[in-house]
Formats: C-alpha cells, sequence, structure tokens
C-alpha cells in the first residue's frame, strides 16, 4: 500500500490529527482491532508525540478507540459499516417498543417529551454535539420506556451506546440538524392527535433516514492511502 500522508499546517495540530486518524479509522483502511503507535503516527505526520497523544484521547472520549491499559489505543472491532447497519434493527425495534408505550401516553409524558426535544434543539443550535446526541437518545429512549418490555429496553439502550460513535462523527458533519428536530415533532403531532399509526411510520422513517443519510456520507468519505502496521 502507498506510503501516503497528509501535510499539516502548524496551527491546531492536536485538531488536525484527530481529524486524520478520525477519517482514517472510518475509511476502513486499518483494520478492525489495530493498536495506534504514537511513535509510528508522529514520525508519519511530522509531529511530536504530544499532539498524537491529545488526539487519541480525544478519540477514546468520541469511542472511535479503545483504551486498552498498559498497551495503548486500539481501532474497536466493529467498522464503521457495522455501526450504520444497526439502524434498521434500531428502527424496528424502537417502533416494536413505542406501540406498546403509544396506548398509555397521557398529556404529562407528551409534555416530557416535547420538553426533551425543545432541549436537543437547543443544543444543536449552539453546536453542543454531544448533548444534542444525548437529547436525541433520550427522546428515543423515553417514547421506548413506557412499553413495561425490561428486557426490550435494555436491547434498545444498547444499540444506541453502540452508534453513539457513528453519531458523533456524522453529527460533527451535519449541519441540517433541525430536520431530526421537525422529524420528533411531527411524531408527536400525531400522538396528540391519536394517530398512533403515523406516529409509528414517523418514528420509522426517521431512524431509516438516518440509515440512509450516514451510509452515504461514509460512502463519500475522503480516503488516504496510510501504510498498514
Amino acid at each position: 500500500m502507498p506510503d501516503s500522508w497528509p501535510n499539516l499546517s502548524s496551527e491546531t495540530l492536536t485538531d488536525q490529527v484527530y481529524e486524520v486518524l478520525r477519517e482514517q479509522i472510518l475509511s476502513g483502511r486499518w483494520e478492525h482491532g489495530r493498536f495506534m503507535r504514537e511513535q509510528q503516527i508522529s514520525e508519519k505526520l511530522g509531529v511530536s508525540r504530544t499532539p498524537v497523544r491529545e488526539a487519541l484521547g480525544r478519540l477514546a472520549s468520541d469511542r472511535f478507540v479503545e483504551r486498552v491499559p498498559r498497551r495503548g489505543y486500539r481501532i474497536p472491532e466493529q467498522s464503521p459499516a457495522d455501526l450504520v447497519d444497526v439502524y434498521p434493527v434500531l428502527a424496528r425495534l424502537e417502533v416494536l417498543a413505542a406501540s406498546q408505550s403509544l396506548p398509555g401516553f397521557d398529556a404529562a409524558a407528551l409534555a416530557d417529551l416535547r420538553d426533551v426535544n425543545e432541549r436537543y434543539a437547543q443544543a444543536c443550535a449552539r453546536g453542543d454535539v454531544r448533548g444534542g446526541i444525548e437529547f436525541n437518545h433520550q427522546f428515543h429512549h423515553r417514547l421506548s420506556e413506557p412499553s413495561g418490555n425490561q428486557r426490550l429496553n435494555d436491547m434498545l439502550d444498547d444499540l444506541r451506546a453502540e452508534v453513539t460513535r457513528l453519531e458523533i462523527w456524522a453529527f460533527s458533519s451535519i449541519t441540517e440538524w433541525q430536520e431530526s428536530i421537525r422529524e420528533h415533532e411531527g411524531i408527536l403531532e400525531a400522538i396528540e392527535l391519536g394517530d398512533h399509526e403515523t406516529a409509528l411510520q414517523r418514528l420509522e422513517h426517521n431512524r431509516l433516514m438516518t440509515h440512509v443519510t450516514f451510509a452515504e456520507m461514509l460512502a463519500s468519505e475522503h480516503k488516504w492511502d496510510l501504510p498498514a502496521e
């Protein structure tokens, strides 16, 4: 594989190293389970080990790499494509849970959902990626939770946690966050009208459109030819 690395400017080296490594992981050029070597990355990019170390720490916080005690950082076994494929499963299970939840929804539950979606909108307006993702997950969790099926809710929470890594990347790139918020408003409107069938259809569409959008983003992600270890 050609030994081709991008040139970095002198500004915000940590941010640049972070972007290079994140895109490389997302491109699938490095195998999953691979350890990230500070010294090698430092030499290839022509920077000191400090911004590399800081970038790896950020990648670990964002779940792009795993911190392994006494061994360093490793690329998780799941690829971005694996994570994208979680969404159709998530959509079907959320519809199942919501179909059991909605008959028991009252005005207080609906007001709570509206409040969560408003907080989601506020987080997006101020560019708070982590906050936006958290409130988005809360919205979907609170639609599912009243189903009373704890096993199903646990499965859904696990799946939402899995796709957080992908969402951190995508929400950092997507500027049209308002579309997600509007879709949530459509779900809330249908619930308020007592039209549960439409609410469920809109919920499924919301998740499946996310699947399509993320798949397209991965397909168009710029790839560098970086050397195998």
